[in-house]
Order: structure tokens, then C-alpha cells, then sequence
């Protein structure tokens, strides 16, 4: 516990290091992320006898940056479709081509490229000043909802939420991390200022409830992930929290959802 627990304060000190720079930092460290955390998937599934193919999702996160240098937050579609087809297609022209092989390579493009393209879409300088709130917001959601699943969970978890997935969570500890992030997201409004957020307190609470569903949904698929390919953790680049994947699985859903929101509501509005 005090090996995870100063772990996690230097990742929100190398978080809030990032997000005050907001320079090329952020976006190699972002693309570090993307890479990282795609091999990370790959290798759990090599080791549980698939074969993807990778090189299609490693070239789309070199891309991802310059192709937001040239082209702007268009890009980012384009190179999904690109990602896709190339994948597919060199599945296919296997000799002995197998369907699961596909759908595992194109699983990392959508669950971790495509959220942490948005997460660079919000360091941008379009979406300033407004774009580092929205950061912090999701992070808020998402691991202040993680925090208080795990501890309401731990000593209070009698009911099991879905044991055939994830053993050790149960209902009750799902409900306080819902609770802890519609918290969190209305007190992190309050506390800036709503002149301040684009979010106003009803969109933060809605933001909250809707953030921390995806990120228990985050969190479970990455659980099935590992349950099938029969590992414990991603990765080990994390003394006590595991892989990349581990660390950032709920905030790469919540993530979708609070950039969802941004383009179907804020830049709407604006």
C-alpha cells in the first residue's frame, strides 16, 4: 500500500507538471501513453495466442501530432478510418487469417488512441483556456470515483458486482465511486468558478454520473481484457499500480464522454 500510494502521488505530480506546461512536453508524453499503452494490449493478447497485427496502430499515434500540426482536429478521423482498414486488410491477406486476430487489432485504436487523440484535441490552443479544466475534470472523475470504489469497496463491499469479470468489486463500492465523481465534478466547478468552467454545476453533475459510468465501464473491460488473457497487470512501468493500462483505463472512457459533450454541447453554444 505505501509503494502504490507514493506511486500515485508522482503521477498526479508528473500530471500537474504536464498540464501547467502545456508545451510539446504534454503531447510526447501523451504519444508515449498511446504507444505504451497499445503495446501493453497487444502483448496481454500474445501471450494468450492471438496474433494482431500492430504497426498500424503504432504508426497512427507518430501521426496523430503532426497530423494536428497540419490539418487540425479534422485529422483525427481520417486516421481512424486509415488505422482500420490498414489493419483489416493485412489481417486478411494472411495466409491463414483469423477473426479474432482482426478485432484485436483495431481494439487499441478505438480504446486508447481515439481517447487520448481527444485528450490532445483539448491541449490545443482552440479549446484555451477552457481545454486544461476540462483535463482536470476528467481526471477528477475518474480517479476520484477509482478512490472512492476502492476504499468503500474494501471495507464495506459485501454485495459482488460482476464476480465472473472482477472478483473484488462489488456494488456497493460501484455506487460510492459514482458518488465520489458527481462530487467531484460539482465541487471542482464550484471551486474555479462557473464565469470560469464552460460546464455549469447541472452539466459538472451530469458530466459526473455519465464520466463515472464510463470509467467503471473502462475499468471493467480492461479487467476482461486481463481475465482472459490470463495476466494480472499490463504492465509493471508503475511500482505497485502496474502498466500504463492499468493507471488509465476509466480515464480513457470518461475521457470520450466529457469530450462527447464538449463538441455536442460547449463549442455549440459558444
Amino acid at each position: 500500500m505505501r509503494q502504490r500510494i507514493i506511486t500515485g502521488v508522482l503521477i498526479i505530480a508528473g500530471v500537474a507538471v504536464i498540464l501547467y506546461v502545456r508545451t510539446w512536453l504534454a503531447f510526447l508524453v501523451v504519444t508515449g501513453l498511446m504507444l505504451g499503452g497499445m503495446w501493453e494490449v497487444f502483448e496481454a493478447f500474445r501471450r494468450a495466442d492471438y496474433h494482431p497485427v500492430r504497426w498500424p496502430s503504432l504508426v497512427l499515434a507518430v501521426l496523430i501530432v503532426p497530423g494536428f500540426h497540419f490539418l487540425g482536429i479534422p485529422v483525427i478521423a481520417p486516421l481512424l478510418v486509415t488505422g482500420t482498414l490498414l489493419a483489416l486488410l493485412a489481417i486478411c491477406l494472411r495466409k491463414e487469417p483469423r477473426w479474432m486476430d482482426a478485432a484485436i487489432s483495431i481494439y487499441p485504436i478505438y480504446t486508447v488512441f481515439f481517447p487520448l487523440a481527444l485528450l490532445l484535441m483539448l491541449f490545443r490552443s482552440d479549446f484555451q483556456p477552457h481545454g486544461v479544466h476540462l483535463i482536470l475534470l476528467v481526471l477528477i472523475i475518474a480517479y476520484l470515483g477509482d478512490t472512492a470504489a476502492y476504499f468503500v469497496g474494501s471495507f464495506w463491499g459485501k454485495r459482488k458486482l460482476c464476480p465472473a469479470v472482477s472478483p473484488k468489486k462489488t456494488v456497493e463500492g460501484a455506487v460510492a465511486g459514482l458518488a465520489g465523481s458527481v462530487i467531484g465534478a460539482v465541487a471542482f466547478v464550484l471551486i474555479i468558478g462557473r464565469g470560469v468552467s464552460p460546464i455549469g454545476l447541472i452539466g459538472a453533475a451530469v458530466l459526473g454520473l455519465l464520466g463515472g459510468v464510463a470509467g467503471q465501464a473502462g475499468d471493467l473491460t480492461a479487467s476482461l481484457v486481463k481475465r482472459h488473457c490470463e495476466v494480472k497487470d499490463f504492465g509493471s512501468i508503475f511500482p505497485g499500480h502496474g502498466g500504463i493500462m492499468d493507471r488509465i483505463d476509466s480515464m480513457l472512457f470518461a475521457l470520450m464522454v466529457v469530450c462527447s459533450y464538449v463538441l455536442l454541447v460547449v463549442e455549440r453554444t459558444a
